[in-house]
């Protein structure tokens, strides 16, 4: 059984979709994020803060490793995972990438109280145009995340009918 993996722009939806998806499938959820973030027993911001992005980078890559070992799970990435191609790699070896495509415009409608750089839409701006062509290029199905959860979650089943 092949692992669905979600990649996209932060706050496009991977969690709540994949959470959703999850319930339709009987596949285990895992956002990868939280994943790291138990693990470490550190939230994201502070390895951040206190090692670098090239330290969480490496850290993130060791968690995807561990996560695309299993087999028939649901996987939500960070929206940088991406900036890696050793992260692509190692979870297109047993998985399936799909893209959740959302503008930039529904995206800045949501609150971001937790998210510091997203409150900003120059910033918002800013990741899109560094990850947009990487999302397109890595991606083996592209889903517009532009109805309710139902029809998106109903999208994917049908993209993926054949393929897991």
């Amino acid at each position: 059984m092949k692992n669905i993996v979600l990649i996209g722009m932060p706050a496009c939806g991977k969690s709540t979709i994949g959470y959703w998806l999850s319930q339709k499938t009987n596949y285990l959820f895992f956002d990868a994020d939280k994943y790291l973030e138990e693990k470490e027993n550190r939230i994201i911001s502070d390895i951040f803060a206190n090692e670098g992005e090239e330290y969480f980078r490496d850290l993130e890559t060791k968690y995807l490793k561990e996560l695309s070992e299993r087999q028939g799970i649901i996987i939500s990435t960070g929206g940088g995972a991406v900036k890696k191609k050793e992260n692509i790699d190692i979870l297109k070896q047993n998985g399936i990438i799909i893209f959740l495509d959302r503008t930039i415009e529904d995206i800045s409608r949501e609150n971001h109280e937790n998210r510091p750089l997203l409150q900003n839409i120059e910033n918002l701006w800013k990741l899109y145009d560094e990850r947009i062509n990487l999302y397109r290029k890595y991606a083996d199905i592209i889903i517009k995340n532009d109805d309710d959860m139902d029809v998106v979650t109903e999208r994917i089943i049908t993209a993926l009918k054949g393929k897991l």
